[in-house]
């Protein structure tokens, strides 16, 4: 199966207060975090999603302002086929967990193959081009994030540690992740 690492990087950073792609961590930016475990999973390429040209990774815009996770995940299916998705802020996302999304996807009869820890994690994942025509319908009814869109029987899941998929969204999540280091 060939695909394509796409991290999403198109977020405001609210919470943060700065922008969470570029944080350093560790000699290294956040977001090269996710860009390793991606390929060390097998992505050959992979792109930034979001407005983002100083990423130095390919580029893909939104298409459309507004359209959230969900049209940047459309529109890179839509440009690359099938996707491995990871936000830029979940640095302790490891190859591991991302190369048996990818085997498990494989396998797989369901469009959409997600991490499960304590939850779903619907932007932690492999997207298969055939759950293209499914994403775009959810968008037009208004949906912005693919849980939104997704049913069960859409997709299935893996298992991981909620350690392996923590979202640093604060400057308090940032010093909590040091800690771990």
């Amino acid at each position: 199966m060939r695909v394509t690492g796409a991290v999403l990087c198109g977020g405001a950073s609210s919470r943060m207060g700065r922008d969470k792609a570029t944080l350093d961590l560790r000699g290294r930016p956040m977001i090269q975090w996710v860009v390793d475990a991606m390929k060390e999973a097998g992505a050959k390429t992979v792109v930034a999603l979001g407005d983002r040209p100083d990423l130095q990774l390919p580029v893909l815009a939104d298409s459309e302002p507004g359209g959230g996770p969900l049209g940047a995940i459309i529109g890179a299916l839509e440009q690359y086929g099938t996707l491995l998705v990871c936000p830029c802020d979940v640095p302790m996302v490891s190859s591991q967990l991302l190369r048996k999304i990818i085997s498990t996807a494989t396998a797989a009869e369901e469009p959409v193959v997600l991490a499960h820890s304590e939850r779903l994690e619907p932007l932690i994942g492999l997207y298969k081009e055939e759950s293209l025509e499914l994403l775009k319908l959810g968008y037009s009814k208004g949906a912005r994030g693919p849980k939104m869109v997704l049913n069960a029987a859409d997709y299935c899941t893996v298992n991981v540690s909620p350690e392996n998929v923590q979202n640093v969204n604060t400057p308090e999540d940032f010093q909590a992740l040091f800690s771990k280091f």
